[in-house]
């Protein structure tokens, strides 16, 4: 009995604290957004997983991945700012600086500052590699 209470309680701390590590990215659009926030969740688990399927899918190299993740910013951030570098043909950490500069603005408004819009063709190819990225990062924590 005490062991289920136990594991119980361990549950419900995993919930809680994925749900508290919510980011609103202000994109606008909930699916990708929710996206990004399950990538990001998806590569804490194995961040080497991740910082390859970044360099693949968006072109950037390694050593600017982990120079984005020191400098605070969430999986799920890195990869939208890899993505949005390789969109706008910025580098990595040129876009990483940007967002830093304006934070208060948002990553929709860097976005937008970058060309990249909502509805756009390369929002819409965005949104189809976040896809492809989290359901490999998901295949590979099994």
């Amino acid at each position: 009995m005490k062991r289920s209470i136990a594991i119980s309680i361990i549950v419900c701390l995993v919930v809680l604290s994925a749900k508290a590590q919510v980011i609103t990215f202000g994109l606008g659009d909930a699916e990708l957004e929710a996206g990004l926030n399950e990538l990001n969740i998806s590569a804490k688990v194995n961040m080497q997983v991740f910082q390859t399927e970044v360099s693949m899918v968006w072109g950037q190299p390694t050593a600017s991945i982990t120079f984005a993740l020191s400098q605070g910013l969430t999986p799920g951030e890195v990869y939208l700012a890899a993505a949005l570098a390789h969109l706008s043909s910025k580098p990595l950490n040129i876009v990483v600086e940007l967002y830093q500069k304006n934070k208060q603005k948002g990553w929709g408004a860097l976005a937008k500052d970058l060309g990249i819009k909502p509805g756009s063709k390369e929002f819409k190819q965005l949104k189809e590699q976040l896809a492809g990225s989290s359901k490999k990062l998901k295949s590979q924590k099994k």
